[in-house]
């Protein structure tokens, strides 16, 4: 896995999505036709448009599902109060406004997660 830093404070979801289908992220952000924040919907939707399998939907952070899955997007509440699309692959937080992070993830709570089942690139 690549890292893909966001160009815009609000392109994280874009830059997740780049890393995933390996493309760039300005090419994300244009077949996406947006770089605003994004929601879920639009990353699923992302995720079709490149042939990307992955979970039905996004699921809540619970007792019978406390933590993501290997290969995930994650939706994280950041310390400073916004919502945050991060990747989660292989043991490492691929953060498109941080960088990539081992261990546990230190800028906010991991409130929910989408399963991506293709293969890393």
């Amino acid at each position: 896995m690549e890292l893909i830093m966001q160009p815009t404070p609000f392109t994280c979801g874009q830059a997740c999505i780049a890393m995933i289908a390996g493309k760039s992220v300005e090419e994300v952000i244009r077949d996406m036709k947006t770089d605003a924040a994004t929601s879920i919907g639009q990353l699923v939707e992302a995720l079709d448009h490149y042939g990307i399998r992955h979970a039905g939907k996004n699921k809540r952070i619970s007792k019978k599902n406390p933590v993501p899955y290997a290969y995930s997007i994650l939706t994280v509440h950041t310390n400073a109060g916004y919502t945050h699309w991060v990747l989660l692959h292989d043991g490492k937080y691929y953060d498109p406004e941080f960088g990539v992070i081992k261990g546990e993830y230190p800028h906010g709570r991991i409130t929910s997660f989408l399963e991506i089942y293709a293969e890393a690139c």
